[in-house]
């Protein structure tokens, strides 16, 4: 909750509080960079000199106690504090990119962007120039990155005095909450719709399948009653012939019979 979220809407009111608190961190750090010169005439310099030469002696030594490990803490604190704002920064630019929002929507995002990734780079390099100039210890060096990193944190108190005074004032922030988590609603909505279209259709692709089966069963049983009747046929009409065939071979023999006992009943004349 940034008083910079303000960038990304058209409100006047808005965009006058981000402006303004933009402007007040730039001249908080502006203090750290005047304080930092090595200007041997102003008394207001913070420099620490920490090379003594006595002058009983040509030889210098160095009496600062600050160690790489000093400066591995100091860098991880500024990465650790700084890399939310450089990413917020770095998306608002990403998104001023987009032909998808307007073009007003896209200068908002661009400005938001930009400024919130200058103030958090002056705010690294500041620190890194002060600490450079009067840090003399691992202590002293993680001190004054806490203090630069308080300054960068008065954009949110800003936000949260306009917050205190009248909700209405950053219902923004709510909305955008409101709006992220309806959006991923959504997607998790529209998901389960595509999980249950492909169950819909996997579930088809096996109804077809059996029907096939089942036809190409029934044609086959089909074909095999055809093939069965009609040997029946054929097999009847051959026991019909047969039986046609051994009744007139005995209707033959019957005949030959009778002739025979005809002949013999009749009479034939004697003739002397």
């Amino acid at each position: 909750d940034s008083v910079y979220s303000y960038f990304v809407t058209d409100k006047v009111f808005g965009w006058l509080a981000a402006l303004t608190t933009l402007g007040i961190q730039f001249g908080i750090f502006v203090f750290f960079i005047h304080a930092a010169e090595a200007n041997l005439q102003d008394n207001r310099t913070d420099i620490q000199f920490t090379w003594k030469c006595p002058r009983d002696t040509d030889v210098c030594s160095n009496k600062a106690d600050l160690t790489d490990a000093g400066w591995a803490t100091y860098c991880v604190l500024m990465v650790a504090f700084l890399s939310t704002d450089m990413i917020s920064g770095a998306k608002l630019i990403y998104h001023s990119a987009k032909i998808t929002h307007s073009f007003k929507s896209r200068i908002r995002y661009f400005v938001g962007g930009t400024c919130l990734c200058s103030i958090t780079l002056f705010a690294l390099y500041v620190s890194i120039v002060y600490n450079k100039a009067i840090a003399t210890s691992n202590t002293q060096i993680i001190l004054t990155a806490v203090v630069v990193l308080f300054v960068t944190e008065f954009d949110r108190w800003i936000f949260s005095i306009l917050e205190a005074i009248n909700e209405d004032w950053t219902a923004h922030v709510a909305d955008s909450g409101d709006e992220n988590e309806t959006k991923k609603q959504i997607a998790s909505q529209q998901e389960e719709l595509r999980n249950l279209r492909e169950i819909v259709e996997r579930m088809q692709e096996s109804k077809g399948q059996r029907e096939q089966t089942t036809s190409q069963q029934e044609d086959r049983k089909s074909s095999e009653m055809q093939s069965s009747g009609h040997s029946e046929n054929v097999v009847s009409g051959c026991d019909g012939h047969s039986e046609n065939v051994v009744f007139g071979c005995e209707g033959d023999m019957n005949a030959q019979q009778l002739e025979s006992v005809h002949v013999h009943d009749i009479a034939v004349p004697y003739e002397a």
